[in-house]
């Protein structure tokens, strides 16, 4: 048996190919909705794009690995970039507030911007 990965990021995560990492080598590039078959017995599985990235995963054959994006470190980040286009209608505080928001978003993201769900 495999291990069968397969990216569901949907339209907000669709923008460019995620580096699929196993033990971490790069194997695969993965596009939106496209799988990959791992031949392993073990392995543990990572995904990255750009400074986005997610935690590493321990996989066993026959288990099937969903790559999604973390819906709260999309919510933090668009809430943030809210802030920072709007804060100036607002108060130049709420601008800051925004801009600190993002800047913890991106640091948060590094590992959490994909979930592997395991099957």
């Amino acid at each position: 048996m495999s291990i069968k990965v397969k990216r569901a990021t949907g339209i907000m995560g669709g923008a460019s190919n995620i580096a699929l990492k196993v033990d971490n080598q790069v194997v695969k590039k993965l596009k939106n909705n496209e799988e990959y078959i791992i031949q392993a017995e073990k392995a543990t599985v990572k995904a990255k794009q750009w400074f986005f990235g997610s935690k590493a995963k321990q996989v066993e054959r026959g288990n099937t690995v969903e790559i999604k994006i973390n819906n709260m470190a999309l919510l933090f980040y668009i809430i943030s970039l809210v802030l920072v286009l709007f804060g100036k209608m607002i108060s130049p505080i709420i601008i800051v507030i925004g801009l600190i928001g993002v800047l913890g978003t991106i640091v948060y993201s590094t590992k959490n911007w994909f979930e592997l769900e395991v099957e």
